[in-house]
């Protein structure tokens, strides 16, 4: 098959102008990592790998040589951030606010409601981890639909948390990412993505594995293949089937942060939590090739809360680092 590049460019002109307006949420899609201005968020093929450019934007190249083309730097036309930070989220509530009136809960009530946190200096770890692995399992369909909800584990460049922490300037993230609802008009359970959000190209998602039912486990592998590159990959326990990127940029050379997190938006009752528990079991991280030893102590559970809770969520870390995040309704 002949080989092709395709160039993505946009018509519309780049204004100059130092005015900052307030950011409008119409432009913005809730991801793993906070809203994402829309134009920004890309889907591609599975098993597709990422290299960023010295002028910011991504090179995707297509599994089996099947071609390439380029996602061009992110850039917005009046200087709206990129990604959603502590600065922008009383313009968002308010906003939230008149959407959800009437709902039980306050318009802030979203963003990382439960997660637990494992810096590299916890296990005297220089510069980076090299691996993160672990199973999450697959919850109950809440009984009401959120607007979207996010569990996952996740490694990151900087300890940054969305809604909580101002706008970063350099940051990335991987994680490979169950949701619901799931991805697309037909899908009926939770769909699974892997994630690379970086502040130069917005949000990058694999194709998603559809209709992954309750009770069914993921396994979730984030890997170092390089000085600066990643695989992520998440893998549905029943079938076998994956769903893979590759990331490489100079800012993943350095991956310290590790996180199990529940992420929600859109979340207008209790109800839209799942019925019962999410788990992330055999968690395993490495450095050098050597299995670290993890101890369920280190693990820093909701070190920055952002609000009050208020639907009885818990997490609990056994010792052996078995991490369980329940949802009470009562």
């Amino acid at each position: 098959m002949v080989k092709f590049i395709i160039i993505l460019f946009f018509a519309t002109a780049i204004t100059t102008t130092t005015t900052t307006a307030k950011p409008n949420k119409k432009d913005y899609s809730p991801t793993p990592y906070g809203y994402v201005l829309s134009k920004c968020m890309y889907e591609v093929p599975t098993y597709s790998k990422m290299k960023e450019l010295k002028n910011g934007s991504t090179l995707v190249m297509l599994a089996n040589n099947q071609g390439s083309y380029i996602i061009p730097k992110c850039k917005s036309n009046n200087n709206d951030p990129i990604l959603i930070a502590k600065n922008h989220e009383k313009i968002f509530d308010e906003e939230d606010e008149k959407e959800l009136k009437g709902s039980p809960l306050p318009p802030d009530y979203d963003g990382w409601l439960q997660y637990t946190e494992l810096n590299t200096t916890d296990l005297n770890v220089q510069d980076t981890f090299d691996a993160f692995t672990n199973y999450m399992s697959v919850p109950e369909i809440p009984k009401s639909k959120p607007q979207v909800l996010f569990l996952f584990p996740g490694l990151q460049n900087i300890n940054w948390i969305p809604k909580v922490d101002p706008e970063p300037e350099f940051f990335d993230i991987i994680q490979p990412v169950l949701q619901y609802p799931g991805n697309g008009f037909f899908s009926k359970g939770w769909s699974l993505k892997s994630w690379y959000v970086t502040v130069n190209a917005g949000a990058i998602f694999s194709t998603a594995i559809n209709n992954i039912e309750p009770g069914d486990s993921i396994f979730c592998n984030m890997t170092r293949t390089g000085d600066n590159s990643w695989i992520v990959i998440g893998t549905v326990k029943s079938t076998g089937k994956s769903t893979v990127q590759t990331c490489q940029n100079d800012r993943l050379k350095t991956q310290p942060w590790a996180y199990n997190t529940v992420e929600c938006y859109g979340c207008d009752g209790c109800d839209t939590y799942p019925s019962n528990y999410v788990a992330f079991t055999e968690n395993k991280i490495y450095k050098d090739n050597k299995l670290l030893n993890l101890k369920g102590s280190l693990w820093k559970i909701n070190p920055k809360p952002a609000k009050k809770l208020m639907c009885h969520e818990k997490t609990v870390v056994k010792e052996n680092s078995d991490t369980t995040m329940y949802f009470d309704q009562q």
